[in-house]
């Protein structure tokens, strides 16, 4: 292999490296540009906001013991069982 044909395979794969570097840098910029167009119409022209549902509103008021929201169907015997089963299936599990 002469030195003039790896010179030539050095010079385009220098030149390939180069153009991917800069298609690769102007696609970045132009999706940076693109989401600052983005935000500045989102500000400009603000969607309705959806209003959340009536019990996230005030969860301190639907929140039990431990701190978990309960349902209006279910029926707190169901939930003590339920509790009373998963604390006995760890302790079994520790053995």
């Amino acid at each position: 292999m002469d030195s003039g044909s790896v010179a030539s395979l050095l010079f385009e794969a220098a030149s390939l490296m180069l153009i991917g570097m800069v298609f690769v840098f102007s696609f970045l910029g132009l999706l940076i540009v693109g989401i600052h167009l983005i935000a500045r119409f989102c500000e400009a022209f603000p969607g309705e906001t959806a209003e959340p549902p009536a019990h996230l509103k005030e969860p301190s008021a639907n929140l039990s013991r431990n701190n978990q929201a309960v349902q209006p169907g279910i029926d707190g015997n169901v939930i003590a069982a339920i509790s009373a089963a998963i604390h006995t299936h760890r302790q079994n599990s520790k053995k």
